[in-house]
């Protein structure tokens, strides 16, 4: 079980599946309030900018298991790329501590990410501190090793109370690879699959201390509660309908 550290930087996470139509009403209305990320918006086209995350669990699954069966405290660990950029890559690790979550990133380079998605874990990580350090153990303990690939395209609001960070992942695949790489989109298109066949959009909704009064401006009436949605369990779960 994950123990919540009292002194790492935690955020609360509301999740929504939109309909392409609350997704136009949503964004419409933020995109007055709040203002573009302007670091996601540099390189990003008229879908957003382009994210590639590549999911690492272990032989018995348990960051997978742990999100069906609801575990509250759980973490799990991913190489990460934007719009294919391989000059920037970072290995995340996540973690969720009931309702609360936190995450640590290091970057790392091309030949270390090739390293790790053919499970070569550099014995250096453990002289490293941090999620570095981190991922190694747990790769050496528990065999960690890439088994999703998650792709979809971003779009990013910010506003300085709280921290506030909005974001619709749109056109979400599943990449069901037996090996995994980090390619461009239209390169994978052949080995992946969309996780929505209705055009859903994931609205995130992420802040510090207290949700700021602008967010109930933003949100349609019609859009219900927040869902425990996972884009990594989404994506696996259609990996093994597949049964790849």
């Amino acid at each position: 079980m994950i123990k919540m550290n009292k002194l790492k930087k935690c955020r609360r996470e509301i999740k929504f599946e939109l309909s392409k139509a609350e997704y136009l009403v949503a964004k419409n209305r933020i995109a007055l309030l709040l203002d573009c990320d302007k670091n996601a918006g540099k390189a990003a086209g008229k879908d957003g900018y382009f994210v590639r995350s590549i999911y690492f669990d272990d032989l018995r699954e348990t960051a997978f298991t742990e999100k069906v069966n609801g575990v509250f405290d759980r973490r799990k660990f991913r190489i990460r790329t934007y719009n294919n950029d391989l000059g920037f890559i970072k290995l995340e690790c996540k973690e969720k501590f009931n309702r609360w979550i936190s995450k640590k990133s290091a970057r790392i380079d091309e030949k270390a990410c090739e390293s790790l998605l053919n499970c070569d874990f550099p014995v250096s990580f453990a002289n490293e501190e941090g999620v570095l350090k981190e991922f190694y153990f747990a790769a050496k303990e528990s065999g960690l090793r890439p088994v999703i690939g998650v792709d979809y395209y971003r779009e990013a609001f910010i506003y300085p109370a709280s921290n506030l960070r909005i974001t619709f992942d749109r056109q979400l695949r599943a990449s069901c690879l037996s090996e995994f790489a980090i390619v461009k989109p239209k390169e994978k298109e052949e080995f992946s699959v969309p996780a929505y066949h209705n055009d859903s959009v994931v609205m995130e909704i992420k802040f510090d201390d207290f949700m700021p009064e602008i967010v109930r401006a933003v949100i349609p009436y019609e859009t219900g509660k927040p869902l425990a949605i996972s884009k990594y369990r989404m994506c696996m779960s259609i990996r093994k309908a597949l049964k790849i």
